[in-house]
């Protein structure tokens, strides 16, 4: 009879490279689809990608519901930190996005330096990229390359972590690689929004942010689902 052996083997992490692809899927076609629109119904453009247009209305809309969905599993499950630090950036996001609710509200946000409201957070980058470039010019677009250099590598960390999952090399990381890809996106919308000013870009700036907000919704799934199967 064989011997069973001296220690139980070490489990290992399920593999949820899946939400990742699924993610991806999802954020290709609806930048596919916006990209058709913007392009055969030149009409429709101003309202698809401009201020407060239809891509920025649908960021909201993620990002409220993956801070409600963070909210509502943590009051059925109860405390979990990637599900509570996913719901706050949800959260801390959907504010920033409606400029803390000025418009609605009709309040009026401080004045930003040189030019523009400090609505949102990430004015405040774009605050640091304003100070250092009058400095020296050279300090400012330093700053938006730490950005978009940091950016550009998450998004590496991502794709890498989408090759081990398919090579079937499961890693933690894993589970919460879906929150790089949200952080990813984001560094690269902000490196638009701090150092140019061309509506062209801004329209892919818009584009960045709701891919970023689709990619913390799934997190929050599948952080909700993870929690739902350890809890059976």
């Amino acid at each position: 009879m064989p011997l069973a052996p001296l220690d139980p083997p070490l489990p290992q992490s399920r593999d949820r490279s899946p939400w990742l692809v699924c993610a991806l899927v999802a954020i290709g076609i609806c930048t596919l689809a916006a990209a058709l629109v913007a392009v055969l119904v030149p009409g429709v453009r101003p309202v698809l990608l401009h201020e407060d247009g239809i891509i920025e209305m649908a960021s909201v809309v993620c990002l409220a519901m993956a801070a409600l969905g963070a909210g509502s599993a943590t009051a059925i499950w109860g405390f979990r930190l990637p599900l509570l630090l996913a719901g706050l950036i949800a959260f801390a996001e959907l504010l920033d996005e409606i400029s803390f609710g000025s418009r609605i509200f009709g309040f009026q946000p401080p004045a930003l330096y040189g030019g523009g409201e400090l609505d949102g957070f990430h004015d405040l980058l774009i605050l640091v990229y304003r100070l250092l470039r009058d400095v020296n010019p050279a300090l400012g677009w330093a700053w938006a390359g730490l950005i978009l250099v940091a950016s550009l590598g998450i998004m590496l960390f991502v794709l890498s972590q989408l090759r081990n999952g398919i090579r079937d090399k499961r890693s933690w990381l894993t589970d919460h690689v879906l929150i790089f890809l949200h952080i990813g996106f984001i560094g690269l919308a902000q490196v638009i929004d701090v150092a140019t000013t061309s509506s062209a870009l801004s329209a892919v700036e818009e584009a960045f942010e709701f891919n970023a907000s689709l990619a913390l919704v799934f997190y929050i799934a599948q952080q909700v689902h993870r929690a739902w199967t350890e809890s059976r």
